[in-house]
């Protein structure tokens, strides 16, 4: 799910090839604190986005231009609900009114950010988009509740602007243990927060954008941790998605374990950071998805179904080759890769540590 949002959210920063430039901004509206960004283009329309420091949730709003003359308004489906009408002054205040379809009229001015006082650890993924330092700046984290998993205290915790609840290791555990891997955490929920905030309205705006997430710890021993992170999103496209994500990590030294780390079919193995993109995608046709495809057909005899475009699992380049896996008590459970129109295919199949024991990746410190 994390790479197809990134890739989403990606999607507008393609234009930035003729961009002309954006403008990070800051002011009131009412008694409200709002921030916004302005975006224009050399051959196109500009665009908006801002949100209110009480909810951190972007709101996009379409423009048109005119000199210095700025309008932009927030639609749902064909109706329009805001309308921002601004002149830009100097070289980036703005200066205008805000108004709704209630007959509610602000005046707002909107000044430069001084971004020299907002700082984040923020991956470079996150850091493209200026205005989540601003939120980064304003989480507030809140202890939920104290679970127990294997008589170790797991601590959820959730953020004051949203309801994404993630956990970090308790006071039972070592202190090396929550040194190295509980920054981790705090960054994954942190990364989970700034995507929901990102996620503004669906397909025409007719309905607020939505990224629901499901956390829970499939694995735990004295050196390994492992846990998923179901979601489902509705960011911009006609139809909501959703997906699963599973996670190990080194009690030890932090280290987040990808499959190609844990599974070597092959002396050949690689990860994607490791080697280049062909190398990768070789590997995992070549011997990853054939081998996997065994072992699981071995127990599911699965058939070409007719007709052909129905849940076909013998495709192995289609569906193995990338699919979803979780490392659970039992053994490794794989989710074969379906397109969206054909997820109600993508199942789990578990695979007992016993039947990959022989396929250990040899780097990989700890037995099944």
């Amino acid at each position: 799910m994390k790479k197809a949002l990134l890739l989403f959210f990606a999607l507008y920063t393609i234009i930035g090839f003729c961009q002309k430039k954006e403008f990070y901004l800051e002011g009131t509206l009412a008694k409200n604190k709002i921030y916004m960004k302005i975006t224009t283009f050399d051959s196109s329309e500009p665009e908006a986005t801002y949100f209110y420091q009480s909810s951190l949730k972007d709101i996009p709003l379409e423009g048109t231009r005119e000199n210095d003359d700025f309008t932009f308004i927030l639609k749902s489906g064909d109706s329009q609900m805001e309308k921002f009408v601004l002149k830009k002054i100097g070289k980036a205040t703005f200066k205008g009114t805000w108004s709704n379809t209630q007959g509610k009229t602000f005046a707002v001015k909107l000044s430069p950010i001084d971004f020299s006082n907002y700082k984040s650890t923020l991956s470079e993924n996150y850091l493209d988009e200026k205005l989540n330092l601003i939120r980064f700046k304003l989480f507030e984290f809140k202890k939920q509740k104290t679970t127990v998993y294997k008589n170790k205290k797991i601590v959820w915790y959730t953020e004051k602007h949203c309801n994404v609840r993630f956990f970090r290791l308790g006071d039972n555990f070592s202190e090396k243990s929550k040194n190295v891997v509980n920054p981790l955490l705090e960054k994954m929920q942190i990364e989970n927060i700034l995507d929901q905030f990102n996620c503004s309205f669906n397909l025409h705006n007719t309905l607020p954008g939505y990224i629901e997430y499901d956390t829970s710890i499939t694995f735990l021993s004295n050196n390994l941790l492992g846990f998923k992170i179901s979601s489902e999103w509705h960011c911009g496209g006609p139809y909501p998605d959703h997906g699963t994500e599973g996670y190990l990590i080194d009690l030890n030294t932090g280290k987040n374990y990808g499959i190609d780390n844990i599974i070597a079919f092959d002396k050949s193995v690689t990860t994607e950071k490791e080697s280049n993109f062909d190398h990768f995608v070789k590997y995992k046709q070549t011997y990853f998805a054939p081998k996997l495809y065994a072992i699981i057909n071995s127990e599911q005899h699965f058939k070409k179904p007719t007709p052909e475009w129905s849940c076909d699992m013998t495709n192995l380049d289609w569906w193995w080759s990338s699919g979803n896996w979780v490392y659970t008590e039992k053994g490794i459970e794989f989710t074969p890769s379906f397109p969206h129109a054909m997820k109600a295919c993508a199942k789990p199949f578990l695979v007992p540590f016993q039947k990959l024991k022989k396929y250990k990746n040899s780097k990989f410190p700890y037995q099944f």
